[in-house]
């Protein structure tokens, strides 16, 4: 028997045997888009416990587990931030992600708006890679992508 060790980390699947690794990569999430929209927080709490914040940097989705860290870019204008997820949502036809305020305010809409979202890493932190267009918020995407790609063998 070879020994071999698999692992599924965020959207990739690795699988290694003698010395090989196979990197499979499988992201149905990364080709997501649709309409944002805007919470309208009461400041109760959200599905996740946590208390909703409207200056924080979170959003509601259907599906994703609660602290994936997805990057919302607005197709409109370029400008991108990353939310970690911590409520459950939009639930109306064609919406993909409901954001904060703050979130929309650094996406530069209010209301309603187009957008792609890119699933990163998820974390148990409750603080968020937040950051806006420009590139710092490449970099800290990429440093949530390397994060979620360290791996560790066990003997």
């Amino acid at each position: 028997m070879i020994p071999h060790l698999t692992a599924a980390i965020g959207s990739a699947t690795f699988i290694t045997a003698c010395s090989t690794l196979i990197l499979v990569c499988v992201s149905a999430a990364a080709a997501e888009s649709g309409i944002a929209s805007v919470y309208a927080y009461s400041g109760s709490k959200t599905a996740s416990g946590e208390r909703a914040s409207p200056g924080g940097f979170t959003a509601a989705h259907r599906t994703l587990p609660f602290g994936t860290q997805v990057r919302v870019t607005n197709k409109r204008n370029g400008r991108s931030v990353v939310v970690r997820i911590n409520d459950r949502g939009p639930f109306l036809r064609g919406r993909v992600i409901d954001v904060t305020p703050a979130a929309a305010r650094a996406l530069g809409f209010s209301g309603l708006a187009p957008v792609t979202l890119d699933v990163g890493s998820r974390t148990a932190s409750r603080s968020a890679g937040v950051s806006s267009s420009g590139s710092g918020g490449a970099a800290s995407f990429a440093s949530l992508k390397a994060d979620g790609a360290r791996m560790l063998a066990k003997d």
